[in-house]
């Protein structure tokens, strides 16, 4: 009998394993979506070397960072617009889901909500709940305002009162995974409008909420970037109203679950128009891979930049559809095996990435104090070194921090995934919810 579906206590206490749930990190099952291991992968290196900059700057004053930003070499740009680590992310998320309504849709023409919402709590919450629970215990900073974590409301407090304030990811996605149903049975049951058309008007949609957010707000409005980010009358309005807003952020996730719409329905039509000029899918992935490149490089920082202007709020309206479309098409041309730069992608689809992608969810709920806890140590021994500049000092700093708190993350996430993580996923199999609904094999019909 399967442990993780037999209610009795003793196989319900199997599910704490810890060699069976160490074997699970390996393994692949049946699920074709393999190039998501390396970007989840990735995108999480990403955030941690840009918050080890973060709190460099913290604990050494944000003159430094901004000093570093101006003066890093192109090849480093990359590392301050790590918030884009985050669109992608939100990207696979709505690829993801998309993909288990859209099957369960197909399958049984409706979405059973309840069950939905529960998985996806229990998906998140209960690691989620012990680092809340050791932060409140710990009362660290506005440690009485904890409760909002657990009900995924915490990006509604202004960013100065949020617990754990990376965390306001969680929150948005939450937020997303509570409305993505709605509208998906709402259109299904009440309208013959084609998803894909109320997709594209979502995503209109939130290119006009974030034109509208910033000109309503004047302090945005006429802000430079650097101010958004740090200036005491202008940070509080760019994190509460535009960084950190469901209404502000989905569109990443929209990308993604259009992204799930061509996967499913639109397969053949995809292939069939690209291989009719296969000149179509070179420019299109060239075009994809550029938007990429530039929205990561792009050196918005840097004090050339960051003027306040026209551009700038074009890039602050669009950057995100931009660059989370990009990441969209690449995913999609991958999984249709359309894709120009296969070896990108192969390297990506590695096998080594999956059992570091099953981590990234533990990794990331605690890598922020591990960051600060390793800033904090390697700085105060590095600066009693004679003979290093600000400069060495902070390369070095950043680096060698950078390098331990990925291990310890690592370590941590391992230990959370034996012992937390993995046995409520094998728990949640008890209720025997969504079953089939997440077969990535492609519909043959559409909707």
């Amino acid at each position: 009998m399967n442990p993780a579906t037999d209610t009795r206590p003793a196989s319900i206490l199997k599910n704490w394993s810890i060699s069976r749930n160490f074997k699970s990190l390996f393994e692949q099952g049946g699920e074709t979506f393999h190039l998501i291991n390396g970007l989840r992968f990735f995108s999480f290196v990403w955030i941690l070397v840009f918050h080890t900059v973060y709190i460099y700057g913290l604990l050494t004053g944000k003159e430094l960072f901004y000093e570093l930003s101006d003066t890093a070499p192109p090849w480093l740009w990359w590392i301050w617009n790590a918030d884009k680590a985050v669109d992608l992310f939100f990207v696979i998320s709505g690829f993801l889901i998309s993909i288990i309504l859209f099957k369960e849709l197909g399958k049984t023409g409706q979405i059973s909500l309840k069950r939905f919402y529960f998985r996806r709590y229990l998906r998140l919450t209960p690691i989620y709940a012990v680092i809340v629970l050791i932060y409140w215990l710990s009362e660290g900073r506005n440690y009485e305002w904890v409760w909002t974590n657990i009900l995924y409301l915490n990006n509604f407090l202004p960013v100065d009162k949020m617990a754990l304030h990376w965390t306001w990811t969680l929150a948005v996605e939450e937020q997303f995974y509570l409305v993505l149903p709605l509208i998906l049975g709402a259109i299904y049951k009440k309208t013959t409008r084609p998803f894909i058309s109320v997709l594209i008007w979502m995503l209109i949609a939130s290119l006009l909420i974030r034109l509208g957010v910033i000109y309503y707000y004047q302090e945005i409005w006429n802000a430079d970037y650097r101010e958004m980010l740090s200036a005491e009358a202008v940070y509080p309005a760019f994190y509460t109203k535009l960084y950190d807003n469901l209404l502000t952020r989905y569109g990443p996730f929209v990308c993604g679950a259009i992204a799930a719409y061509g996967y499913c329905f639109k397969q053949d039509e995809l292939r069939a128009w690209l291989s009719a000029a296969p000149i179509k899918s070179t420019l299109l992935n060239l075009l994809a891979l550029a938007t990429i490149l530039f929205f990561t490089l792009f050196p918005v920082m840097s004090a050339e930049f960051s003027e306040a202007g026209p551009a700038l709020r074009f890039y602050v309206v669009a950057h995100r559809t931009l660059f989370a479309g990009a990441v969209a098409w690449f995913m999609l041309s991958v999984f249709l095996n359309i894709d120009t730069f296969k070896p990108l992608a192969r390297f990506l689809s590695l096998r080594c990435w999956q059992p570091l992608s099953q981590l990234t969810y533990s990794m990331y709920l605690v890598h922020f104090i591990v960051i600060y806890l390793c800033v904090q140590n390697v700085y105060q021994n590095l600066k009693l070194i004679e003979g290093l500049d600000s400069t060495m000092l902070a390369v070095y700093s950043i680096s060698l921090s950078s390098i331990i708190a990925l291990l310890i993350t690592i370590i941590i996430g391992v230990l959370c995934w034996l012992l937390i993580e993995k046995p409520f996923l094998n728990m949640r199999d008890l209720f025997k919810i969504n079953k089939g609904a997440t077969n990535t094999a492609p519909l043959n019909h559409d909707l």
